[in-house]
């Protein structure tokens, strides 16, 4: 996966974690929402003065929009699902019903 895929994911990952759209964020930095989209999709990548509004945005540390190692660790991937599915009724129904429509039960 290449850094603009990383990070866009990064990014999304930290938006909703604080319940933060997309349009929020863009009008943080100053940007279109179709561009910040692009951003967290993994098809463009931030300016660097974008970079520092973004962690002031999210209120986070610049470096910590770079931390994305954890995000294909699958053995934490695989435990945040299960711990989810245990907990949620409804995720754990609306989950069945999507893999069933692909297939995948």
């Amino acid at each position: 996966m290449d850094i603009k895929a990383q990070f866009g994911k990064r990014l999304r990952e930290i938006r909703l974690n604080k319940n933060l759209t997309q349009e929020r964020i863009a009008e943080g930095i100053g940007i279109q929402p179709e561009n910040y989209s692009r951003i967290e999709n993994g098809l463009s990548f931030p300016k660097p003065e974008n970079i520092v509004k973004l962690s002031k945005v999210l209120n986070v540390e610049i470096a910590e929009l770079f931390q994305f190692s954890h995000l294909n660790d699958y053995d934490k991937i695989l435990e945040c699902i299960i711990d989810k599915l245990k907990k949620d009724k409804d995720t754990t129904i609306i989950t069945y019903k999507f893999l069933k429509s692909l297939g995948k039960i």
